[in-house]
């Protein structure tokens, strides 16, 4: 049999959201949707290439005038980002999933080239 492990940083972020999530607790079993989905921390946009943000603003249809500057796109793509519910459960669970059947790397449905 061959064995995948998980690296120790991968590792101590999945117990340290599972403890979060018991001190956050309430007294229902745990199931409820809206208690597994968070908004999203602090993530810097500014990182991205402004063609980055241009293909999500293409891919999520945002609706912007054209011509637009690197603060401007950071900031339409921010709101919209922010307004993406995360179901933590599910993201974390696909995660593993998907490193344990070393699965790093996209799928790509073709069919030996044919269409």
């Amino acid at each position: 049999a061959r064995h995948l492990y998980i690296c120790d940083f991968h590792k101590n972020l999945i117990q340290s959201v599972r403890n979060r999530r018991k001190r956050k607790g309430s007294d229902d079993d745990g199931d409820s949707p809206v208690q597994d989905i968070d908004t999203p921390e602090v993530v810097d946009l500014y990182q991205l290439q402004v063609n980055t943000l241009r293909r999500y603003k293409r891919h999520f249809k945002l609706q912007t005038r054209p011509g637009l500057n690197k603060a401007q796109l950071v900031e339409i793509i921010g709101c919209h980002f922010r307004t993406i519910p995360v179901n933590e459960k599910d993201t974390l669970t696909y995660f593993i999933y998907s490193v344990k059947n070393d699965k790093n790397k996209p799928d790509l449905k073709m069919d030996s080239g044919v269409h």
